[in-house]
């Protein structure tokens, strides 16, 4: 009773009653060789202490897991201290080595401080309060309690530390962790997946982050340990930058196997597939699991998401023969809704250098069908009397406008002069950003082109080309327009369209 007293006027935490000395009073021979068992193996701690953070949820074991925490019990005992690990998306990556692993080094050693980074604060805040909750758990305390305990006084979210000195503190990689100190400095997903496969902005500022501030909090420069673990998104993503650099083991695990990229590292070799398009966790991800995922991410995406192979687009983003042709629309029964989206002069240079263009789309369940481009150097009276024009002509149920400078000014203009179905349309990334995230549509066969139209040749030269072309409008259009197709919720009723049988004929024409 004393020491807890003594603890308490000491400011720590008393999680739970601990066991007398790590006695663990009151559990069986077999309870205590379980404790034993999840101390010294790291892969049985992870078993034992799933049901803490996923409760209901089966663990299912499988090779990669092994062989990763093999690989960071080996960082623990300083064999290894920089390690890359490139795993697929959804394949316990986070659980492994940004929760459980920092709890059970406390174990090996309570004076470890941790640094735990993400691309987003709240993604490292969350794996921080994970380990947080498996060490305030009571299978936890029954097991370790008189290990250490948090100090109240540095007991946050982002930080805490033990009466041992031992610290976590999570950070993002755009905040850092400026005056921190770690042993031990984990960076899981150091990059924002979306944007990294294409910016080379996003991508350069988690390059100078790493090498320009978290590479100098190490507490030992020689003996202080990295572990990076992501999915490969490009390249020149953070793996790449210091594989390039050397002296880095790489333990790398592609959804489906490759012969020729077999894993070997300092501790063997480490994947068991023998079948080329062998499975990475087929308990887990089938065949028609994969067959999905590779529809959605397109071809760079699943080289770099899936097998840890990042290829280099060479030329355009966008393949000719990924899209498709049709002679004339599906039936009006079948349509869906009809879309027009703008893409205007956003700047005083673009006034002059840059179109106005617009494309107006029909989009059924099969599809996306492009019908007509619009494309022509405008002032901005006779771009807002075109808007009303093709409206009229085409009788849309959305007309998209991005939402800045002349589009601002279209949305604030055309409600006071007529009745169009306007949309704002504010995109959050650059225009390549834009186009990769929604190239998988046209990968997948959704979008179709018509097999002659006078504006045809113009719009596929551009769209191939990018972003190589010298002009990208028609690429921002296109980005528009899929990007609110993929986040569509609601449908259309066009039986009130009173011009629908007009609207059928005009199209057709094209």
């Amino acid at each position: 009773m004393g020491r807890r007293q003594d603890e308490a006027k000491l400011g720590l935490v008393a999680l739970a009653a601990p066991g007398d000395n790590g006695s663990r009073g009151g559990l069986s021979a077999a309870e205590q060789e379980a404790y034993d068992r999840a101390q010294g193996s790291l892969r049985a701690f992870i078993e034992a202490a799933w049901p803490v953070i996923e409760p209901g949820r089966k663990f299912i074991g499988n090779w990669h897991i092994d062989s990763i925490c093999r690989h960071l019990e080996a960082v623990t005992r300083g064999e290894i201290t920089r390690l890359v690990i490139n795993v697929p998306y959804r394949t316990s990556k986070s659980t492994i080595v940004s929760v459980m692993w920092p709890v059970w080094v406390w174990l090996q050693d309570p004076t470890k401080r941790f640094l735990t980074g993400s691309h987003k604060d709240a993604l490292a805040t969350r794996d921080c309060l994970k380990s947080r909750r498996i060490m305030m758990s009571s299978w936890f305390q029954t097991g370790w309690g008189d290990r250490f305990r948090f100090t109240s006084d540095q007991n946050q979210k982002t930080r805490y530390e033990n009466n041992r000195t031992g610290c976590r503190v999570a950070f993002g990689m755009t905040s850092g962790v400026t005056g921190e100190g770690g042993d031990i400095l984990i960076i899981d997903d150091p990059h924002n997946t979306k944007q990294a496969m294409f910016s080379n902005v996003e991508r350069q500022n988690a390059l100078d982050t790493f090498d320009q501030e978290l590479f100098t909090r190490l507490n030992d420069p020689k003996r202080s340990a990295i572990v990076i673990i992501m999915q490969r998104l490009h390249e020149d993503d953070l793996t790449g930058h210091v594989l390039r650099e050397g002296g880095w083991e790489h333990l790398c695990f592609p959804m489906e196997f490759e012969p020729e990229r077999r894993c070997i590292t300092c501790l063997g070799v480490q994947d068991p597939r023998t079948q080329e398009g062998e499975l990475l966790w087929p308990e887990r991800f089938d065949r028609e699991w994969l067959a999905e995922q590779k529809r959605m991410l397109g071809t760079f995406g699943t080289a770099g998401q899936l097998q840890q192979n990042p290829v280099p687009s060479k030329g355009g983003l966008v393949h000719l023969t990924w899209f498709r042709t049709y002679q004339r629309l599906p039936s009006s029964d079948q349509w869906l809704e009809v879309v027009q989206a703008w893409d205007t002069a956003q700047k005083a240079d673009e006034l002059i250098n840059c179109p106005w263009v617009c494309g107006t789309w029909v989009r059924t369940k099969t599809g996306y069908y492009l019908v007509d481009v619009f494309r022509d150097w405008l002032t901005y009276p006779e771009g807002k009397r075109m808007v009303r024009a093709l409206a009229e002509k085409f009788s849309p149920n959305v007309i998209l406008i991005e939402d800045k400078s002349t589009g601002s000014s279209l949305l604030q203009d055309l409600p006071m002069e007529c009745s169009l179905p306007l949309l704002p349309s504010s995109p959050c990334a650059d225009k390549i950003t834009r186009l990769a995230q929604e190239s998988p549509a046209i990968e997948a066969g959704l979008v179709w082109l018509p097999d002659r139209a006078p504006w045809l040749a113009d719009f596929l030269q551009e769209i191939t080309h990018f972003p190589l072309s010298a002009i990208a409008d028609q690429a921002d259009m296109l980005s528009m327009s899929l990007g609110y197709f993929r986040t569509r919720t609601a449908y259309f009723d066009f039986e009130s369209t009173h011009r629908k049988c007009d609207y059928v004929r005009a199209m057709n024409s094209f």
